[in-house]
């Protein structure tokens, strides 16, 4: 999927999102992922290492939207 704005910075959110989920996706749909495991997933794709510390952070960013929403009665799938 390729989405682009005008927007640089939304524009890199966006990569770094995807970059995220798919090495989420890779891991499996249950919970309890680690930061250790996905960190060391993450060392073994072929991401730029320029990219980890933003892709990590997303990671981050989609969990916590996950488990908010599964504290809510949402079924939630990577």
């Amino acid at each position: 999927m390729n989405l682009k704005t005008n927007i640089p910075q939304l524009d890199e959110e966006q990569e770094d999102l995807f970059a995220a989920a798919d090495i989420l996706e890779a891991m499996g749909n249950e919970p309890g992922i680690t930061t250790t495991e996905f960190y060391r997933v993450m060392l073994m794709s072929d991401l730029d290492n320029s990219m980890h510390e933003r892709v990590f952070l997303a990671a981050i960013a989609i969990e916590s939207m996950l488990q908010i929403a599964s504290e809510q009665d949402y079924e939630t799938i990577h």
